[in-house]
């Protein structure tokens, strides 16, 4: 199989910047973005784009597909408003909200992507970070009737010495994405130092509040200096259906450090050997 594919794409950004009291400065920035791409329809098995992710990161994107199985095709226009607030005082606010128009819908995108249809879901998201180590994400996918496809709230702190993320996730439920029921869950990780040695402790769980019981949870140690970085973890999957059973899982991962290793250097101490 072979597939040729581009895109055209012409995009208009206006900054609006102000100057507030106390150093605050406001960024509102409209965008529109028309993007042409061939209609012909995809030859090609889709095993690696099953699952879109529509969000603020690609809003104005050529191709929202994550594999290279699928591509977006047809004319469509980007629009979105995006909106930036920093202050002095170290805390600084970002919101997006946005929607893709399309002249043709070709039935390429599920209903639980948001992006099915001559119009996709309406895009709201905002973030809010602060000098103390606070961070706050959410993100919403709204269809006309202001009814929630997608959702997504994070909060967490971080610290020199230990972090907890705290979440809600909803998914609306889509038989075309394996989905039968809707996806309603809490989701808590945290990661704290343990000592001045270089070794962390680390624990993640999911709550599933439609089945009403934990679908997977999972605990883990590391250790990180500046040669290598060892971790241990055990994870529990509880979720069981007629294809998949409950699993244990239990890993170790060794990584040599200064050898193209993808972490940096931890606490430094001398290496002998």
């Amino acid at each position: 199989h072979s597939r040729t594919h581009g895109a055209v794409a012409v995009e208009l950004r206006w900054p609006l910047v102000k100057a507030g009291k106390g150093g605050v400065t406001h960024l509102l920035e409209p965008v529109a973005q028309l993007v042409w791409a061939p209609r012909s329809p995809n030859t090609l098995l889709n095993e690696d784009s099953r699952l879109v992710e529509f969000d603020q990161g690609n809003l104005f994107a050529l191709n929202r597909f994550p594999g290279t199985d699928a591509v977006e095709r047809g004319f469509r226009a980007n629009v979105g408003v995006n909106y930036l607030r920093q202050d002095p005082n170290g805390w600084t606010l970002g919101a997006t909200i946005g929607r893709v128009f399309r002249a043709d819908d070709l039935t390429q995108f599920t209903a639980g992507s948001g992006l099915d249809g001559k119009t996709s879901d309406w895009l709201a998201a905002w973030q809010l970070s602060t000098q103390n180590g606070v961070n706050v994400t959410n993100r919403l996918l709204l269809d006309d009737a202001l009814s929630m496809t997608k959702a997504e709230l994070l909060v967490a702190f971080d610290q020199p010495r230990y972090g907890v993320e705290v979440g809600y996730l909803y998914h609306k439920a889509d038989p075309a994405e394996d989905r039968i029921i809707d996806t309603n869950e809490l989701v808590l990780d945290g990661q704290f130092a343990l000592g001045q040695a270089g070794w962390t402790a680390s624990l993640s769980n999911r709550y599933d509040l439609e089945a009403d019981r934990a679908s997977k949870a999972a605990i883990g140690f590391g250790f990180h200096n500046e040669c290598l970085a060892v971790d241990l973890s055990l994870s529990r999957r509880f979720t069981s259906s007629t294809s998949v059973r409950p699993t244990t899982d239990f890993s170790v991962s060794l990584e040599l450090l200064g050898f193209g290793g993808s972490k940096a250097a931890g606490p430094a101490r001398q290496c002998r050997g």
